[in-house]
């Protein structure tokens, strides 16, 4: 039940001591932070083409090496960096961390060679290890037990929305100035720093909209190191093992889109004689349709989704995921009429499969360590996302385009048999107001 003490937000119930002002400022964290965290893998095809004019074949070989890069940055920092805002609060945590990509933003378009490109990214993943660690902590913190799902899947919306937003219009905007007359090369420029920007002022809004905590005097005592061990070991929980499980796989999910279908759509369009330009503009209109034609099933399965059992969320979510990224990366071209449709289905898995795994870590995680166990969550998360990135360009480049896919798929796969032998096995949550 609610808990009488707290504010509402809409229909969302908040936790005693968290203001309107502090869950409007985690409304917009939700809608910008994953956009400005993709939107430099959807350009990534555009940069290494026009700006650096690297050969068309050995595009997915250098995103993943790009991408190893970046994942072992964050896989090194989102566990401190979820432990230190346990330490010392979320607010300069996720702050930072939008300065971190700002500066990331800024320099990545001007880069002369791959080895520099690589530097900025690495800069750029120092931000997105704080940001990562901080929001998803945030989004735990605020609602009380009973809106928990509706607010995570108001979050997944308001993530695709941001997304589709900055991949559209970003898309669209650099063939827009090439077409007036701007150099191709200028026009990227100016259409990443732009984005960026957006950084500095996030760092603005969160540091003085999100609620300044009142550590419990344990943290304040607790070495990092003792944090970092407690949140791992909090997956001696089935259920918080099935959520680090869930995040392996989840978090691949926006790169294989971000980065790979950018990528096979920009690589389609040029076989079929389109510019560098409007094959990225194509992509633009593709990708926004994928992560913005789900949200109303977002918003249903988060109402649902507070009343079963969310192991049985997560089910459900897995076995969409796993019949879209199959079906997307059998087919030839992502230019076909049907990869609209099949697109629809994948982006119900991975919007679905994020508000279930989010949930369900929420549901599970010790309020002790809630920082440590999401910075565990997001550690899982991130690894996932360097298989992901780096397996993804080798069997995109070595075997078919829509090898990320298919690999994608088969993760669905073994997270869907996972969450129902945990079902099976220890049934319903205590917690669960009505489990099915």
């Amino acid at each position: 039940m609610h808990d009488q003490r707290g504010l509402k937000l809409g229909y969302i119930w908040l936790q005693p001591g968290v203001t309107r002002l502090n869950g409007w400022t985690l409304l917009y964290v939700l809608f910008i932070s994953i956009g400005l965290l993709v939107f430099l893998n959807f350009q990534q095809p555009y940069v290494l083409e026009v700006m650096l004019g690297i050969p068309e074949a050995e595009h997915g070989r250098v995103i993943a090496k790009m991408g190893l890069v970046h994942e072992i940055v964050l896989i090194s920092l989102v566990g401190p960096f979820g432990a230190l805002s346990d330490r010392i609060g979320r607010r300069p945590v996720l702050a930072t961390g939008y300065l971190f990509i700002t500066a990331g933003y800024l320099a990545y378009p001007f880069a002369t060679s791959v080895i520099e490109l690589t530097a900025y990214r690495a800069i750029f993943a120092i931000g997105a290890a704080a940001i990562i660690s901080t929001f998803t902590t945030v989004l735990t913190d605020y609602p009380q037990d009973i809106s928990r799902g509706k607010l995570v899947a108001l979050g997944s919306i308001l993530n695709g929305l941001g997304l589709s937003i900055l991949a559209g219009v970003g898309g669209q905007v650099i063939s827009v100035l090439t077409e007036s007359g701007y150099d191709p090369v200028v026009a990227g420029q100016m259409a990443i720093t732009g984005v960026g920007m957006i950084g500095l002022l996030s760092a603005v809004l969160v540091f003085f909209g999100l609620r300044g905590e009142t550590l419990k005097l344990e943290h304040e005592k607790i070495p990092l190191a003792t944090l970092l061990k407690e949140g791992f070991g909090a997956a001696r929980n089935p259920r918080i093992a099935l959520a680090y499980g869930s995040a392996f796989i989840a978090r691949g999910d926006n790169v294989v889109v971000g980065a790979y279908l950018s990528l096979w759509v920009q690589q389609a369009g040029l076989a079929a004689n389109m510019s560098a330009g409007d094959a990225q503009a194509k992509a633009g209109i593709l990708i926004p349709i994928i992560m913005a034609a789900p949200l109303p099933i977002a918003a249903f399965f988060g109402y649902i989704n507070d009343k079963i059992d969310r192991v049985t969320g997560l089910i459900i979510a897995s076995a969409l995921g796993s019949i879209g990224y199959l079906g997307f990366g059998s087919m030839e071209s992502p230019l076909l009429g049907m990869a609209i449709p099949i697109g629809i289905i994948l982006g119900c898995g991975m919007i679905t499969s994020v508000i279930s795994g989010q949930t369900l870590i929420g549901q599970e995680a010790d309020p002790r360590i809630t920082g440590s166990t999401l910075g565990a969550f997001n550690f899982f998360g991130s690894v996932g996302t360097l298989v992901s990135t780096v397996l993804g360009g080798y069997l995109f480049d070595i075997w078919t385009e829509g090898g990320p896919f298919l690999m994608m798929g088969i993760g669905s796969i073994l997270v869907l048999l996972s969450a129902i032998y945990v079902r099976l096995r220890y049934g319903a949550s205590e917690t669960d107001e009505a489990p099915i």
